[in-house]
């Protein structure tokens, strides 16, 4: 009885070993592409927000009063030097000064009789024909018309003045803003006074503030901001992320910072032979040094975010993935420098990452043509920007 007990164990194990799956595999570790931390020389840059303002502008008014009879040229037209752009009514100042040179004339004539009556009382006065009072009163009304002669002139140019007050013309090359105003109204200095804008388009300025504390750096360093003026190159990112082709200079820097902002406002100066740049216009910025010092480098995409900070997925020799610290710098081309946290030839992950945790054994893929990439320069907004998290 026993045995058969025994017997129908056995039988029942042997059944459920016979039903019981293969056990399946472990999957294989997840793949991600790497790339490596590089050692290269980089030019320090500063990025900054910056505001273009017009080398010269003017309002074209009206500087004498009178009907606008001409506009020669339409609204955002580009002039020249002397070009002119408005006429007011000149009838009624060519008139004036048709007056003044009548009056001139007159002075001058009275002017011319008083000095020959002079000149006769003084012999009628050797002869003993005529007194020295009769002298004395030529002798004044010869100073009276010298007088009437040089208010006659002062008048003349006065009406000269007015009547080329009446031709406003482009005291410089430059475009042309709204002119509100249409042939036939009245205009003067008292009424529809302001009647178009002129920018001159080329060059133009960009101002920018430079904080407190990189101005202090810097004035310890090289002694002022206008002695590195020299040593660094100002360049321009457009709205719409473009780089503007043509580099700058600063010529200028305030004497005081504002103690508003904490900021030292800082100009440079650009050329714009093509009307690109538009005075207004918000631009970024970026200051870099000539002089250029070794910094490691990894793709601006390995950059991931937590609440303590930026790190980076690191990959082992043993193809582990470590979480790693790192402090950034600026942004150069597509990558990022890194001032601590990695060494040269570590490998970072720049894609997959959302792949990889720490601890987990991963299969590397090292990412194609690592050192043209870093060669890459399009253009970048600021110089402490960060990049956003890599997937």
């Amino acid at each position: 009885m026993r045995h058969c007990k025994y017997m129908l164990l056995a039988c029942v194990l042997l059944l459920a070993s016979c039903n019981k799956k293969p056990v399946a595999p472990p999957p294989p570790p997840p793949g991600v592409v790497c790339a490596p931390a590089v050692k290269q020389d980089v030019a320090t840059t500063h990025g900054y927000i910056g505001q273009i303002v017009a080398e010269d502008w003017v309002d074209l008014v009206a500087r004498v009063e009178g009907f606008l009879v001409m506009k020669n040229f339409e609204e955002g037209s580009f002039v020249k030097k002397d070009d002119l752009v408005f006429e007011i009514d000149p009838r009624p100042y060519e008139a004036q000064v048709k007056e003044a040179e009548g009056q001139l004339v007159h002075a001058q004539a009275s002017l011319t009789y008083a000095n020959i009556q002079v000149e006769r009382y003084k012999t009628l006065v050797k002869q003993d024909a005529a007194s020295q009072k009769d002298l004395d009163s030529a002798v004044m009304t010869q100073g009276v018309s010298t007088g009437e002669v040089l208010v006659a002139q002062g008048q003349l140019e006065v009406a000269k003045i007015n009547l080329g007050y009446t031709k406003i013309s482009a005291p410089f090359d430059g475009k042309l803003g709204v002119c509100p105003i249409s042939v036939g109204n009245l205009v003067g200095p008292t009424i529809n006074n302001n009647l178009c804008k002129l920018v001159r388009m080329d060059p133009v300025k960009v101002e920018f503030n430079v904080p407190e504390p990189i101005v202090v750096s810097i004035t310890q360093r090289d002694g002022n901001i206008e002695r590195i003026a020299s040593e660094v190159t100002p360049r321009l990112v457009l709205a719409n992320g473009t780089e503007y082709p043509l580099d700058g200079k600063i010529y200028f820097a305030d004497n005081t910072i504002n103690t508003s902002t904490g900021t030292l406002l800082i100009r440079a100066r650009f050329d714009n032979p093509k009307g690109i740049l538009t005075a207004g216009e918000y631009v970024r910025l970026r200051i870099e040094r000539k002089e250029k010092t070794p910094s490691i480098l990894i793709p601006a995409l390995a950059i991931q975010r937590d609440q303590t900070g930026e790190l980076v997925y690191v990959v082992d020799k043993d193809s582990k993935v470590q979480s790693r610290k790192v402090t950034t710098g600026q942004i150069s081309g597509l990558n990022i420098v890194i001032t601590t946290g990695l060494s040269e030839g570590e490998n970072v992950i720049v894609q997959g990452i959302l792949k990889a945790r720490p601890g987990m054994t991963v299969n590397m893929t090292m990412a194609g043509s690592t050192k043209a990439e870093l060669n890459t320069q399009p253009p970048v907004p600021d110089a402490k920007s960060k990049p956003p998290s890599g997937k």
